[in-house]
């Protein structure tokens, strides 16, 4: 399963065999043998290098599931040996950073403080991957392809209300109206493609008879997001939980436009079928109940910017 996996990721043989201190020779044995074995050739020899074939994709993809599992439950061993809880790996979407994720760490780290904890933070697209991989046992997001409705379980927590937003001194700031096609003139910085917050602004541009964003960054980090904004100029779009405060400060302005929200509620997401472990479980149920706890926070129901600033607002219809 090592050598499948690392020919899949680096590419060649002979780097394959130099990842793994062995020699080519003994390398290209293996894999003979592997493909032998399973009676199906696993890659082809391509002029970029050995590629998998289509029942290759298959085989890579079991392998990276084997290695996860496998570097899981040493991790585990390892932490239960020393007297811990074991090990727990998180994929949480942005949203959930200022006050969800934050309290529920607080508290399943008081209920078990010697628990080893892995947490990644980007979108759902690529927390899902990780999730199907076994590399992460539990999500905080949403479902962004049809097949995952049949792979994945989800239990619905709440919604992201989105802020278009830019710097103080930004040339639209303190605008009462801004139309997407005066937006559309400044760069920006969003997330890639596949993640849901990006297509909400590709089919608002799209539905507006606007050509797609060219003059724009992207990126799956927040940090790098509110430093773009801050310093370069650019505008974009993220939960109002995480840059609300910043507003509030004066640090930042949301523009006057609001995006009719068609995102799914986001919720905990798991792999269907597979019971989650006493971590995962034990986190679930933190989260529920901090969610329960404050309905007003998390309903998705946070002040829009005529509310915030008793200003008209320009609305866009999604559906």
């Amino acid at each position: 399963m090592l050598l499948v996996s690392t020919v899949a990721r680096v590419g060649t043989l002979h780097r394959a065999a130099e990842e793994m201190a062995v020699t080519q020779p003994a390398v290209s044995k293996m894999m003979q043998d592997i493909e032998d074995m399973l009676g199906v050739r696993i890659f082809d020899r391509q002029p970029r290098g050995l590629v998998p074939t289509e029942i290759g994709y298959f085989v890579v993809n079991y392998a990276d599931q084997v290695l996860a599992d496998q570097e899981r439950f040493l991790r585990g061993l390892g932490n239960l040996k020393r007297g811990g809880y074991g090990a727990l790996s998180i994929g949480a979407i942005m949203a959930t950073a200022p006050d969800i994720l934050p309290a529920a760490m607080a508290e399943l780290k008081r209920r078990r403080p010697l628990m080893t904890i892995r947490l990644s933070t980007t979108t759902s697209d690529e927390l899902l991957r990780g999730l199907e991989k076994n590399e992460i046992d539990l999500v905080i997001g949403r479902l962004t392809e049809a097949r995952h409705h049949a792979i994945f379980d989800v239990e619905p927590l709440s919604i992201e209300n989105l802020w278009v937003f830019a710097s103080s001194d930004h040339p639209l700031a303190g605008r009462t109206e801004v139309s997407l096609a005066e937006m559309e003139a400044y760069p920006w910085v969003l997330q890639q493609q596949t993640s849901p917050m990006r297509q909400v602004i590709d089919r608002s541009f799209a539905e507006a008879g606007l050509p797609s964003l060219d003059n724009l960054v992207e990126t799956t980090s927040i940090f790098a997001t509110l430093q773009l904004v801050r310093r370069a100029g650019m505008i974009s779009v993220l939960p109002h939980t995480i840059i609300a405060e910043a507003i509030d400060r004066g640090e930042l302005v949301q523009l006057p436009f609001r995006l009719d929200n068609p995102l799914e509620p986001y919720g905990i997401i798991r792999r269907r079928g597979e019971p989650l472990s006493a971590n995962a479980e034990d986190f679930a149920q933190i989260v529920r109940d901090f969610v329960k706890a404050e309905p007003a926070q998390l309903s998705g129901n946070a002040p829009s910017f005529d509310q915030r600033h008793q200003l008209p607002m320009r609305i866009e219809q999604m559906d």
